[in-house]
């Protein structure tokens, strides 16, 4: 009985830790950093282009995120949810 508890607890937990962690709703997020590192040393509305995971050709520009912390490439039209 001790070693189903066990076993149980393992898997449960391994579970736990396998989750991707994505923000809650209204929670900020981060962008990529690629996002970032393509906008460094660009100018404010300049025009960016990256590869997105899936691997379609993302346009866009270089702003400052809401918040004020990143300088990234924002895109022109970001994917719906």
């Amino acid at each position: 009985m001790k070693k189903i508890i066990l076993t149980v607890a393992l898997v449960a937990l391994t579970f736990g830790f396998a989750q991707e962690q994505r923000p809650q709703q209204g929670e900020k997020r981060t962008p990529p950093a690629e996002a970032i590192s393509i906008c460094e040393g660009q100018d404010e509305g300049s025009s960016c282009s990256m590869t997105s995971p899936r691997g379609d050709t993302v346009e866009g520009t270089c702003s400052n995120t809401p918040d004020g912390k990143y300088f990234a490439c924002k895109p022109t039209n970001p994917p719906k949810r």
